[in-house]
């Protein structure tokens, strides 16, 4: 290649880069990613396909920027001229680019992210998982009309299309594992079918009622994990034998079933009340009952699994932060094409993954616990280093991102709070609380363990 062409070349390519995040995904993965997918361009133009990768990223980490502005974002610092495109290239050029390459990115990304000095993302022998559903809004035209659906309610049909994912996400850390995606029309029990080779022996997955089906747990058991879930109200488990800790031995599904299922499977049972204190001294009692696939209790007794299954709300954690903190409350994905949804949705999946990763490898630096690390602060710290980056060399200063990721700390302990519950008006812009409630206050859990007697 001639002298002359190689500052065109550089130029080209110098918008690839997003910041001291780039350390976690670099060009090189882009490039072989875009060589299996076969989305390398053919010549390098204004927009080579590594650069678009990183555009689309860099979409989700300022969702409230257009095209142009992220554009111009990532080349603000940059200490060479690069042509600015428009909006109408960056449409053409992440249509050209597709949905393969985010989709490969994405299982390149996800993963487990705990050491085994993470406390809270173990018990015992045990990697502590959760899985959960969650919807996206996605805009209301006519492409998008072919795949997702609107939801329905008191008030009527919802105002945008609805997208349903869920997700499988490693406790303590709230790094995915895996998500999968697609219409409402398809709840949770059947997307949780997709997920299930994230399944392994030796992690105990917890989760909630919606996913109590005996199709469902002997397919997850199956797998050799381990399961941990809460069964619906009206579950009959009867009582074959009691253990000391207070819980029981019971078969899954029940008798009334066994001549349709020929194969129940051993199940532990621990049937508790929790009582809920507020601060103002009100109280309030929920009847758990958790089955577990851990027949022995000494392995894992019935006080420590109802503590476990609380950690379950470390997935309703990770929601939170992806969709609100990072997406922005309230904000419908930007994409108005079913395709352009699924890019988008998967690369909001590997920003997410990758600030994970990102705030993991601050607290090792900094020797605290993952979760004193500000995921907001994360965040800032990562697209004020895309703003400041400069040159083309991938110099992403690393090191200093980590510290400053660990500036601030959040408290040691999380309190127990609770926000009281309010009836929703969504047809109404006015806020449902009186002035003057407060959000939230400090509450305790008391939990009594409950004995059954043996079934006869």
């Amino acid at each position: 290649m001639p002298d002359s062409a190689m500052p065109d070349t550089v130029s080209a390519f110098a918008p690839g880069h997003l910041g001291a995040l780039t350390d976690y995904v670099p060009p090189q993965v882009i490039d072989e990613i875009l060589a299996q997918t076969r989305r390398t361009q053919r010549r390098v133009r204004l927009l080579p396909a590594r650069v678009v990768v990183y555009f689309v990223l860099a979409l989700t980490l300022f969702p409230g920027r257009g095209y142009g502005g992220v554009f111009d974002t990532m080349t603000s610092g940059l200490d060479i001229a690069v042509r600015s495109p428009g909006a109408a290239a960056l449409r053409a050029a992440r249509a050209r680019l597709g949905v393969a390459p985010l989709r490969a990115l994405w299982d390149w990304a996800c993963g487990p992210v705990a050491t085994r000095a993470d406390a809270r993302a173990w018990y015992r022998g045990w990697r502590l998982l959760a899985w959960d559903g969650t919807t996206l809004d996605v805009p209301d035209t006519e492409d998008n009309a072919r795949l997702f659906g609107l939801a329905g309610g008191k008030a009527g049909p919802s105002g945008y299309r609805k997208l349903q994912l869920l997700g499988l996400v490693e406790c303590g850390t709230r790094a995915f594992l895996g998500a999968v995606f697609s219409s409402t029309a398809n709840g949770e029990t059947t997307l949780a079918t997709r997920l299930l080779d994230k399944l392994t022996p030796g992690v105990l997955l917890l989760g909630d009622r919606n996913f109590y089906t005996w199709p469902l747990w002997h397919a997850a058991a199956t797998t050799g994990a381990d399961l941990l879930w809460r069964a619906t109200s009206n579950a009959n488990l009867p009582s074959d034998q009691t253990c000391p800790d207070g819980s029981y031995l019971s078969r899954f599904p029940n008798r009334k079933h066994y001549r349709h299922q020929p194969d129940p499977r051993p199940v532990r049972v621990i049937t508790a009340m929790i009582t809920i204190t507020t601060a103002d001294g009100n109280t309030r009692h929920e009847h758990y009952q958790l089955i577990t696939t851990i027949l022995d209790h000494h392995a894992a007794p019935a006080a420590d699994l109802i503590d476990l299954y609380l950690r379950r709300w470390d997935i309703e954690r990770a929601f939170y932060s992806w969709k609100v903190l990072q997406k922005g409350p309230g904000r419908v994905l930007r994409s108005r094409t079913h395709t352009g949804i699924e890019q988008e949705v998967y690369a909001y999946l590997t920003t997410y993954q990758l600030l994970r990763r990102f705030a993991q490898d601050s607290a090792d630096t900094a020797d605290v616990d993952i979760n004193r690390v500000s995921f907001t602060l994360a965040l800032t710290t990562i697209t004020d280093s895309i703003i400041s980056h400069r040159g083309a060399t991938p110099d992403h200063r690393h090191t200093h991102a980590t510290h400053r990721a660990t500036r601030r700390l959040n408290p040691q302990h999380h309190r127990s709070r609770q926000c009281p519950r309010a009836r929703k008006r969504p047809t109404s812009p006015f806020p449902s609380k009186r002035p003057g409630t407060p959000p939230s206050q400090k509450v305790t859990y008391t939990t009594t363990v409950l004995t059954p007697h043996p079934t006869p």
